[in-house]
């Protein structure tokens, strides 16, 4: 007489398991092809080949199951399923570059002071969890800001590491471009009013403006509202992006500001789209004798992704 085999016990783990699961080095491969848009300038950040790359994006896709990217003309754009993977690459990079580099550093204990060159607009609403994480993971590193809209020298040890809105910076620096920051024009919302965004020369010729220093010229932001704003619309001038915010917000006119912004202050209306010709880097750079100094190794490896991080969910909110 034949015995039943006694039911197979489920696995304790669940059925996922069993199915091909994405590693971390897969989703910071989608999110390099995201942020560069090519194939070509991906396998420069990920130090692989072109084939070696485009073999492991195949692989993540039938994996998966489902297209990641769209393809056209050499562009690789993100599909609705491959934004899901890059906004999960985008969230879980700067916990798992902070850990990596928080187990790096353990046996060397990076500490000391760090002097950080920084625009007071960043400091004030983008960096402080940025600096809660960096200290809490390694409390024996100072840092020390320094808030200036003028560029601190890298050059003269002004700072040891600046974080830098600019267009280029030199290529003697060490570092990278952490994001792209949008600009817009905004005004203080009244009651729940939405306002289509207007042109630059109806808002210049209507509206009162908080500009910046009369005489200033050294940044594009400078150049292009003294060339898009008469002096007659100026009601006030201020020296930097933070203030320039506040006397918005205190509803004594309209001003030109970083989109992230707009996400951590809802009483602000946008009254543009964001102004292509001022669409600018920024960058986390250090001189290139103290890249190999502990506490500015652990800096740059930890505040980089946390920032970038910080920045696009701000703008993208």
């Amino acid at each position: 007489m034949k015995t039943k085999a006694p039911p197979a016990s489920p696995d304790p783990a669940g059925p996922s398991l069993s199915r091909p699961q994405l590693a971390w080095t897969d989703f910071h491969t989608v999110l390099a092809v995201a942020r560069h848009g090519s194939v070509a300038r991906a396998c420069v950040a990920l130090d692989m080949t072109h084939s070696t790359l485009l073999r492991k994006l195949d692989g993540i896709e039938s994996r998966l199951k489902t297209r990641l990217f769209d393809r056209l003309r050499g562009r690789y754009t993100l599909t609705q399923a491959g934004h899901e993977i890059a906004q999960a690459a985008n969230a879980i990079e700067p916990l798992a570059t902070t850990a990596e580099t928080r187990v790096r550093g353990q046996d060397l204990r990076p500490s000391g002071d760090v002097r950080v060159a920084v625009a007071s607009i960043l400091v004030e609403h983008l960096l402080p969890g940025v600096l809660a994480q960096f200290a809490s993971a390694f409390p024996e590193v100072r840092i020390e800001l320094v808030s200036s809209r003028d560029h601190v020298s890298l050059t003269r040890r002004e700072a040891d590491v600046a974080i830098r809105v600019a267009d280029q910076v030199p290529d003697w620096l060490v570092g990278r471009e952490l994001a792209r920051l949008a600009f817009k024009v905004y005004g203080l919302r009244q009651g729940r009013s939405r306002t289509r965004p207007s042109g630059i020369e109806e808002l210049a010729e209507r509206r009162s403006w908080i500009g910046f220093e009369r005489d200033a010229r050294e940044l594009k932001f400078d150049r292009w509202l003294a060339a898009n704003v008469p002096d007659a619309s100026v009601v006030l001038r201020v020296d930097n992006f933070s203030i320039a915010l506040t006397m918005v917000q205190a509803g004594l006119g309209i001003a030109l500001l970083p989109a992230f912004v707009e996400s951590l202050f809802p009483e602000l209306l946008p009254l543009t789209e964001p102004i292509g010709e001022l669409e600018t880097p920024l960058w986390l750079i250090t001189h290139p004798e103290l890249k190999n100094t502990m506490r500015i190794k652990v800096l740059m490896r930890a505040f980089g992704p946390a920032l970038a991080h910080a920045v696009q969910a701000a703008q993208e909110r």
